[in-house]
């Protein structure tokens, strides 16, 4: 196996872990009224974001699945059940700097350099009157029902250095994200079990753990402080990047920050949410044929241990 999908595979264990949590009987997918429920709490969180980032005239728009099911759907996409937004860097850490305290009190915004709360790569509002638990997580407000808000970093057109950058970020989020399966594996081996259920979970696994463990000199909170300061960047050379959203290079190249703002309004179920400027470009750089309907074994979903909603 070459070095690149080897890495490729430890950074992304998603389809392994769903394959696990389908089989395990600790875990539940949600039920359609779950689900219902849920999507319909994320929409009023969402309104509550936007009126924030409306008033200090923040940046701010709807990404990835939740801008495939606005396009696709005019809603969330039927099995969805998680929302996603994208803010240029400066805005991103006013929202959380300045203006967080300007949401309702039951909605909390947790970020890396937060000094208390989960740990987590990028921002997440999080309503502290619900629980989402699944494996690895506590039964306290830091794990509640949640938006994602990932930042949009400025980027160099140079290929030399967006080369670099997209191995270096690899490497320390391979070391962030198995430091903290390494450190979670002393509380809670749930999700060791689920990942350990198959061969070639338990390889993968096994070899995070080791990387965990030999880079545990530090905490998992201080490298994803380091993964965040290394991909950090406000100043907009060629375009935006995602460099948080994965291991794929493409989330380090520019993109024109024209495919994003201005931000439009359009029909999201039973409200409206602001999409990127370019949705359907948008999608299709995600997506590829954004308008196919993957079949039911390959929509990915999340598996719960419990849900309470306010």
């Amino acid at each position: 196996m070459e070095l690149k999908n080897a890495i490729s595979i430890m950074l992304s264990t998603k389809d392994l872990y769903m394959k696990a949590c389908m089989q395990s009987k600790e875990l539940h997918a949600m039920t359609d009224e779950e689900r219902s429920r849920l999507q319909e709490h994320l929409r009023k969180m969402y309104l509550e974001i936007e009126k924030v980032c409306d008033r200090h005239n923040l940046r701010m728009c709807t990404g990835y699945g939740t801008v495939l099911g606005a396009i696709r759907h005019k809603g969330f996409i039927p099995w969805d059940d998680d929302m996603d937004l994208l803010m240029p860097r400066e805005d991103y850490d006013k929202l959380i700097n300045l203006y967080a305290d300007e949401l309702p009190e039951n909605l909390k915004i947790y970020a890396p350099n937060s000094k208390n709360g989960p740990i987590t790569r990028f921002a997440k509002v999080v309503d502290i009157n619900t629980r989402f638990l699944g494996p690895g997580t506590t039964d306290d407000e830091s794990h509640g029902i949640f938006i994602d808000i990932f930042p949009l970093e400025g980027t160099s057109s140079n290929n030399a250095v967006i080369w670099l950058k997209h191995k270096v970020s690899c490497f320390l989020m391979l070391v962030a994200s198995s430091v903290m399966e390494y450190e979670d594996s002393k509380c809670d081996d749930l999700y060791e079990r689920l990942m350990c259920s198959t061969p070639e979970g338990k390889r993968t696994y096994k070899i995070r753990w080791t990387i965990g463990k030999i880079f545990s000199f530090l905490s998992s909170k201080k490298w994803f402080d380091i993964v965040e300061k290394y991909t950090k960047c406000s100043k907009v050379k060629a375009g935006y990047s995602v460099p948080i959203g994965g291991a794929n290079i493409k989330y380090f190249k520019p993109v024109s920050p024209s495919l994003y703002f201005p931000a439009k309004k359009v029909q999201f179920d039973d409200i409206e949410v602001y999409v990127p400027n370019q949705a359907e470009q948008h999608c299709e750089l995600e997506y590829g044929d954004w308008k196919w309907i993957p079949p039911v074994e390959d929509r990915w979903q999340h598996f719960l241990k419990e849900i309470r909603f306010a």
